[in-house]
């Protein structure tokens, strides 16, 4: 039915406590594990099949117009034809994370898709994933990955 953990009656105050934490804790990796992987779907942090429904329809809201250096949270918000506030709550609620950073991320991800399909140059790259400067492409992609794009290919074409 989806839950995540389930605790028999009766059970010391402790024990919930103790649950609940773990659970966080896990939620908390899994969030950590997204973001900073370059080929994990945003799929992976959602916590029901109507998180994930919702996810794959803002990844391919986002994907489709990935291209677009323009793309906000406002246009996204239109696009997926609700306010701005109702996707930011959406967002949060399945994650930390605020709809400017999936949008980045989703941005950073498709990068990494496509350097690892080799077809590209970098900044070949970062124009089609909607970066207006190749500086700004490169300064995200190394904070959120840990490496530069160009360690990134190297490591998937050796």
């Amino acid at each position: 039915m989806g839950a995540d953990a389930y605790i028999e009656k009766p059970f010391s105050k402790e024990h919930l406590q103790a649950q609940i934490a773990s659970l966080l804790n896990n939620r908390n990796m899994i969030l950590e594990y997204f973001a900073s992987s370059p080929l994990v779907h945003i799929k992976s942090i959602a916590h029901s099949k109507a998180d994930e429904r919702f996810l794959e329809t803002l990844n391919d809201s986002i994907c489709a117009n990935i291209e677009d250096t323009d793309l906000d949270v406002e246009k996204l918000a239109k696009i997926m034809n609700m306010s701005r506030i109702t996707l930011y709550r959406k967002i949060k609620a399945i994650s930390v994370l605020t709809p400017f950073e999936v949008i980045n991320i989703t941005r950073l991800k498709k990068a990494a898709e496509l350097l690892a399909e080799g077809d590209y140059k970098i900044y070949e790259v970062s124009d089609m994933v909607g970066f207006s400067s190749q500086s700004n492409f490169a300064r995200n992609f190394q904070k959120q990955f840990g490496m530069t794009a160009t360690e990134y290919v190297k490591e998937k074409r050796g």
